[in-house]
């Protein structure tokens, strides 16, 4: 019995890492490709893209000049900046853009980016609403990559690409190695159905497929994308759809970050706003307890592997998997000090840490302690 469970928890916990992607390899390779194929015939529906700005002095107008400089018709684009409380330049900057028709929405008080979002979005008429991060810059053809999946009437939702530079040189190589996975399982999963969520730094969406969210919502980039699920569309990944933005300068601020997407995804599921409806295809099902679920139970499952063996530990694979143990810390204690940049030495360390944030993120988000008005990180 003992052995049983132990296997069961270390299935459970290794499956979201290692099974998972070899079952979206397996699957992508033999499933007609059908699901991922866009039309060929160009289409410009009405855009507005909406940025949220707090602080964003040094970086917004930047930002605003690439925004216009996009490939996309101007009678068709509408660019909306939302002021959430700013206390520095940032509204006195967007205004030196508004000639260029781009419309400043200064809400003095701060609010929270998902507050301004409820209420701007629902008065907009455009067909597309895309949803961006003031420090995220597009490629030129950006929003024509994302929207063109809009012919497709099944499709509610499509995230772009967004590729982060300048981490902090410990996040480098980790991240990147992260991020390349999580683009190939996020194509995966449009092949297979949809993905549970989105990039909130880059994505487009119906408009008539919002919902307003609690104000209170700590990632809207999953429960905005899921209640498009919801309404019986898919959410799929556009690989070409590119931009880029600046990466966690710190540990600590690629820490608090991973917190907040945990605690966010916990909150989601305990009000039940983060789950698929019961009548959402078996293909969604799988994308969503092997990509999501799992992945935010691993520190519980890890917890769980790591009682059982220390209760069994006259058991030769118990003492295996605690020497195991034993050597990925040791491994992520070089990585912290001698700040190496080998992948045999990364890898551990950037998991482990992972598994501390993501498992402090749920605690927060279980007894509702985070707060959506994150710190603002100096850059």
């Amino acid at each position: 019995m003992w052995l049983a469970i132990l296997l069961a928890l270390i299935l459970l916990f290794v499956y979201p890492y290692v099974i998972y992607p070899a079952l979206v390899y397996c699957a992508v390779r033999v499933r007609s490709k059908t699901n991922g194929q866009v039309g060929q015939t160009e289409i410009c529906p009405s855009v507005a893209l909406v940025i949220c700005a707090l602080n964003e002095e040094h970086v917004i107008g930047q930002k605003l000049a690439n925004s216009l400089a996009l490939d996309y018709p101007r009678d068709k684009l509408r660019i909306v900046v939302v002021s959430d409380g700013s206390t520095d330049g940032t509204v006195r900057e967007v205004r030196q853009f508004t000639g260029a028709g781009v419309e400043l929405i200064d809400q003095p008080l701060r609010r929270g980016k998902i507050a301004n979002l409820n209420d701007v979005l629902a008065l907009r008429d455009e067909e597309i609403l895309v949803l961006s991060d003031a420090n995220v810059m597009y490629r030129p053809d950006a929003l024509r990559k994302l929207v063109r999946h809009f012919q497709n009437p099944a499709v509610g939702c499509v995230s772009g690409r967004v590729i982060l530079t300048d981490s902090a040189p410990t996040l480098d190589g980790p991240t990147g190695d992260y991020y390349s996975l999580e683009w190939f399982l996020q194509a995966g999963a449009s092949s297979i159905y949809s993905m549970a969520g989105a990039d909130g730094a880059m994505y487009a969406i119906r408009r008539e497929l919002f919902r307003p969210c609690p104000t209170d919502t700590l990632i809207e980039d999953l429960i905005i994308p899921m209640a498009v699920i919801r309404q019986g569309r898919r959410v799929v990944h556009e690989p070409e759809a590119l931009a880029w933005e600046r990466g966690p300068a710190s540990l600590g601020e690629e820490f608090r970050r991973k917190v907040r997407i945990a605690a966010g995804a916990a909150q989601g599921l305990r009000r039940g706003n983060a789950w698929p409806p019961l009548s959402a295809p078996l293909a969604f099902w799988f994308v969503f307890v092997s990509h999501k679920m799992l992945r935010w139970l691993s520190p519980v499952l890890g917890l769980g592997v790591v009682i059982c063996a220390l209760a069994g530990m006259e058991q030769p694979a118990a003492r295996a998997i605690l020497a195991l143990l034993a050597v990925g810390i040791a491994v992520a204690l070089v990585q912290v000090l001698s700040g190496s940049k080998n992948r045999l030495v990364n890898i551990p360390f950037y998991f482990l840490f992972g598994q501390v944030a993501v498992g402090w993120g749920l605690l927060r988000g279980i007894a509702g302690q985070q707060t959506v008005l994150w710190a603002k990180e100096n850059r």
